[in-house]
């Protein structure tokens, strides 16, 4: 089934509003489909920046520091994902 492109203006008090492609509301980031995707991979980002800053700046860290860092800063973006039924292994 094909996808049909509608075009048209958004007027507000004779005002032309803009159209934009992704929206922000309460932390959460939409696209025009209402699709999470540009929001899980923020997280994804977030939480791959997150474990290369932790791999970068520690680098003689023992194995219990490392997973208290982790659990605190990493997994944290990971669990945000699997709150939305999306599981990493997928994305």
């Amino acid at each position: 089934m094909e996808k049909m492109l509608i075009m048209s203006k958004n007027i507000l008090s004779s005002t032309v509003l803009e159209s934009v492609h992704v929206v922000k509301d309460q932390g959460v980031v939409f696209d025009s489909e209402l699709s999470f995707v540009s929001h899980c991979k923020k997280h994804i980002n977030r939480a791959y920046s997150m474990l290369d800053l932790i791999k970068r700046n520690f680098i003689s860290l023992k194995k219990e520091a490392f997973v208290t860092l982790y659990k605190n800063f990493v997994r944290c973006h990971w669990n945000m994902l699997t709150q939305y039924g999306i599981h990493t292994d997928k994305v």
